[in-house]
């Protein structure tokens, strides 16, 4: 029987390993696969997590799973998913149907025509808002331990649950009164807190601590700010008339406001008054003088919404932001707010402007300078979590300010490693590599250096590396576990945020082996020492853990193996499978990978990654894809699966398992030449994997989107080396394109030629010469690679007409050239059947003029 048994698992084992190497990838599998799977919450007890799954034809699936047992629901396209605070149930509403399911009892109850719904904070309750017929409304609180719906609230529009009780805030609309109660739930007891005839209420919210609670109300076309505290047995109201009297010929904005922790102090803005409709004409004015185009200079505050602060206890009115300084980041709960002018040194031709920042005190007004002329772009500056000091990167160091003593010290200046980013290649302000938060209580900051962590106080006694990672190239970042830890970012302007972190609780750690793309997951805890848990081939993303973080979540993919979803004990380091999506993939060879090396003219030496054609034949030569798009090469860890539904086209397994090589080149960058640049970095990659002898040299295909699609543009109008070329959204005329305006920003395009991406590093009419020597379009005579084109009509980030000038100019030429113009799609396609035309077209044109296939 032992004897019979063995044979069984061989013969299993050996016919699996036989049916990986022989079993042939059809493409009319390719409908089948999911395109995308996500942990998007796990309870705050671990015990359960929900995944979603997404496919191109039948949409998304829902599975509510038990993190370490055996217990799952598969429910369908879903919203609002959520679990109640103490664990015990999952929520979520599909097509109008909330669905409730109780974990302990496996019991399910369903509500039609529910619009919202929100758990209370101590998990006892719910709260659902039903629609009715016609226009009426319920707000069902439904009690979670009876089953049974305690109470209905008739009229409800909206509604807010206390931050730690079983009371709501609601606004109810009936046919003669707009009213504002407050709700006890256990008691039963309905409080009025606010009534009028006519009108609607809008940004009703409670405090951090739910002592207190705002909203504001209209009443044909006046704004009224309502406060109201239950603890200190007081309300306020802010109209425009006290608005008026502090500031002449302004009144309270319709922007939301904000209401502090402790419910002292409310955040608002004040608009200045604009002119009448009849006095507006049509024209907008775009003036040379201005600092920045019209459109932006109206898309940004423009100096007509202020920011203000109200004590409602005390009646005072406080600016916060001004005509002179009117930009602020802050949180409402400090007592200071970071104040500087965007427009002080423009224009700059830099995505973010430059500026002096000061430090003003709300309460008095006093203003306090911190630095001159700071790059503001998020990355480069930090308040705090406590509010006691401002951090900020400027030329190589971090600096730090102290806003009790007014001092300010550079951190990093007697530290030998670099801080400013090394590896990003593009000329104006060094990057950092990252302030990502603050240890106990603004104790210790923490920054990233190229491959490790450090840990310093803002005094500067103490600097200490916390990991080792430069010695062997391994990257760790702190992971963005937004599973466990709350996203509290500043109230305004979050680009200023950094993150507070408790080394008791414990900070899981992501790292990357930089030798070969294995990842891994570590625990910094207490002592400041690292303990590493796992590490595994291929990327770790999507990483969640439980409040408590005994249980950690994550994803783990690498472009040849699906994605899977593993649960891993930190106590004992174990990890075990949670779920293998697309896992029928793993039947079939999809290929592997290995890194080459290369070398530029100058010396520098690059990596790329080489993936095979599934069931690859050593006697055999291949045809081969080469995809572009600045440093390539880790791209290896993505995992996408073989799909007719890409939305820029481009599927790496589409290529492998049809008997292609696929190479990710990593490119390096000169400043003032990009597309040389590139140029340089590809050919000598190929090169390199022709040396080989595996790849036929007459059959190579390159592609790109975006500013891929730009170098793929150029590359081939400087060499023959490619059978054919695919360029998606891209920057062909690089003159007018530097004379364009990126719509969605409402900025030129100056600043991505100039001092982003594209890295002249100056104008166009400082290095003419440049510009044109980079340029598709002024050498498209030089193009005889078959070219396909493609673009949306609505891309704003890249102005469709480049792509269709390049076409002209191909097909006036008499050129082999196609071009793909998409309705009503942006930078990449959003509609399945153009995801389809899209991605079928790109592997047909390289099917017909790499592998010659005539017939296509």
């Amino acid at each position: 029987m032992r004897y019979c048994i063995l044979l069984l698992v061989l013969l299993i084992f050996s016919g699996s390993t036989v049916a990986q190497v022989q079993q042939k990838y059809s493409s009319e599998l390719n409908s089948l696969w999911s395109n995308g799977t996500f942990i998007i919450k796990i309870s705050k007890n671990g015990k359960w997590a929900v995944i979603e799954e997404d496919f191109p034809q039948k949409g998304r699936e829902i599975l509510v799973m038990q993190t370490k047992g055996t217990k799952q629901y598969r429910l369908p396209e879903s919203e609002w998913l959520d679990f109640s605070a103490d664990s015990k149930w999952f929520g979520c509403i599909s097509k109008e149907e909330m669905i409730l399911i109780d974990l302990e009892t496996d019991k399910e109850v369903r509500y039609s025509n529910i619009a919202t719904y929100k758990f209370s904070g101590t998990g006892n309750y719910i709260a659902a808002l039903q629609q009715g017929k016609g226009k009426l409304t319920e707000l069902l609180i439904i009690d979670l331990k009876n089953k049974t719906i305690a109470r209905r609230l008739r009229d409800v529009i909206k509604f807010e649950w206390h931050p730690t009780q079983n009371i709501l805030l609601a606004t109810v609309k009936g046919a003669e009164q707009n009213q504002v109660i407050r709700y006890d739930v256990g008691k039963e007891n309905s409080e009025l807190l606010f009534k009028e005839n006519s009108g609607s209420i809008e940004y009703l919210r409670w405090n951090g601590s739910g002592s207190a609670a705002i909203f504001l109300s209209r009443n044909e076309g006046n704004l009224q700010l309502h406060y109201f505290s239950k603890s200190e047995g007081t309300s306020g109201v802010l109209t425009d008339k006290a608005i008026q009297e502090k500031f002449i010929d302004h009144h309270l904005s319709d922007r939301q406001p904000f209401i502090s922790d402790d419910g002292k102090k409310v955040i608002f803005y004040v608009q200045k008054l604009e002119k009448s409709e009849a006095e507006k004409s049509d024209v907008q004015v775009w003036n040379s003088d201005d600092p920045w185009i019209t459109p932006r200079m109206e898309s940004s505050n423009g100096g007509r919404h202020f920011l203000t602060a109200w004590y409602p206890q005390s009646g005072e009115i406080k600016p916060i932001e001004t005509e002179a300084l009117p930009k602020a980041a802050m949180s409402v709960n400090h007592d200071f707010a970071v104040v500087h002018n965007p427009l002080q040194y423009e224009p700059l031709y830099k995505y973010y402007p430059n500026a002096d920042l000061y430090i003003k005190n709300i309460a008095t007004g006093d203003t306090t300078l911190v630095c001159k002329n700071q790059y503001t772009e998020g990355k480069f500056v930090t308040i705090s979590p406590s509010g006691k000091y401002v951090s900020y990167f400027k030329d190589t160091d971090w600096f730090v300010y102290n806003l009790e003593s007014g001092k300010t010290i550079n951190l990093t200046e007697d530290l030998e490693v670099p801080f400013q980013n090394t590896e990003s290649q593009r000329p104006g302000d060094l990057f950092p590599y990252g302030n990502p938060g603050w240890l106990k209580d603004d104790g210790y900051i923490i920054f990233y250096d190229q491959y490790d962590i450090w840990v310093l106080s803002p005094e500067g006694n103490t600097k200490k590396r916390v990991t080792q990672g430069r010695e062997d190239k391994i990257q760790y970042r702190i992971s963005r576990d937004y599973g466990r830890k709350a996203y509290n970012p500043l109230t305004i302007h979050p680009d200023f945020w950094s993150e507070p972190f408790n080394i008791k609780e414990g900070i899981i750690l992501e790292f990357l082996d930089n030798n070969n793309f294995d990842t891994g997951l570590a625990l910094w805890k207490d002592d400041l020492a690292i303990k590493p848990l796992f590490k595994t081939e291929g990327a770790i993303t999507k990483v969640m853990s439980s409040d408590n973080l005994e249980t950690v979540l994550y994803s783990s993919h690498r472009f040849n193996r699906p994605l899977s979803i593993h649960n891993v004990n930190v106590k004992t380091k174990k990890s075990q499978l949670l779920y293998q999506a697309n896992e029928k993939l793993l039947d079939y060879d999809l290929g592997h990978t290995e890194f080459i090396e290369y070398q530029l003219e100058d010396g520098t030496k690059l990596r790329g990654s080489l993936m095979y054609p599934a069931n690859y034949n050593p006697n055999i030569k291949y045809p081969m894809i080469v995809e572009i798009y600045e440093r390539k090469s880790v791209d290896i860890n993505q995992f996408q699966p073989p799909s007719n539904y890409m939305v820029i086209g481009i599927s790496l397994l589409n290529f492998t398992l049809n008997d292609y090589f696929v190479l990710y080149p990593d490119i390096e960058y000169t400043i003032g030449d990009p597309g040389i640049s590139a140029l340089k970095s590809v050919t000598a990659a190929v090169d390199k994997v022709l040396e080989t002898g595996k790849v036929d040299e007459k059959r190579l295909g390159l592609i790109g989107h975006s500013f891929g699609g730009y170098e793929t543009a150029f590359i081939v109008t400087q060499t023959d080396k490619f059978a054919a070329a695919v360029a998606g959204a891209a920057v062909t005329n690089i003159v007018s394109y530097y004379h364009d305006v990126f719509w969605d920003s409402r900025r030129t395009q100056m600043w991505r030629m100039e001092n982003q991406q594209f890295r002249f590093g100056d104008s166009f009419y400082n290095m003419k010469d440049a510009y044109y020597r980079n340029s598709p379009l002024h050498h498209v005579e030089n193009v005889n690679t078959p070219l396909l084109l493609w673009t949306g009509n609505t891309d704003t980030n890249i102005n469709w007409n480049q792509s269709v000038q390049m076409f002209l100019a191909l097909k006036r030429l008499g050129k082999k050239s196609k071009l793909l113009l998409y309705d009503d799609e942006p930078h990449v396609l959003m509609k399945t059947p153009n995801q389809m035309d899209l991605t079928k077209g790109i592997f047909n044109w390289m099917e017909k003029y790499v592998k010659k296939i005539d017939e296509i």
